[in-house]
């Protein structure tokens, strides 16, 4: 069976503070959540305490994600979108606001869902 999934690979921000880069697979999932007024799919990485987001549809035309780690008690949020940044903005603003403890609930939602399978051509 091939596995659909979201195949992000990130370096955390604190391995690139520490030495090599570490890839992070961010594959489970999604569960989807409202952030600035658009729905968005969530993936968890294999750390356990870091996500993906990504839009469910095209915003604008415009397409990013967001990946969303914490780091000591505060929550680190870093975007990467391909267009203008406009439409990502209100979602990136609620995800600022993130604390450890809802960062570390919705990952352990997101790792809850099995990864979406397709079966063999």
């Amino acid at each position: 069976m091939k596995v659909l999934v979201l195949a992000l690979l990130l370096a955390p921000p604190s391995a690139v503070a520490t030495g090599p880069e570490t890839p992070l697979a961010c594959e489970s999932g999604p569960v989807q959540r409202e952030f600035g007024k658009a729905t968005w799919n969530i993936y968890a990485c294999a750390d356990g305490k870091s996500i993906v987001v990504v839009p469910l549809a095209a915003m604008d035309g415009e397409f990013g994600y967001f990946f969303v780690t914490p780091n000591g008690e505060e929550v680190v949020v870093a975007g990467e979108g391909w267009g203008r940044e406009a439409p990502f903005h209100p979602a990136f603003q609620q995800l600022k606001q993130f604390t450890v403890v809802e960062l570390a609930a919705l990952a352990k939602s997101a790792k809850a869902v099995e990864p979406a399978v397709s079966p063999d051509p």
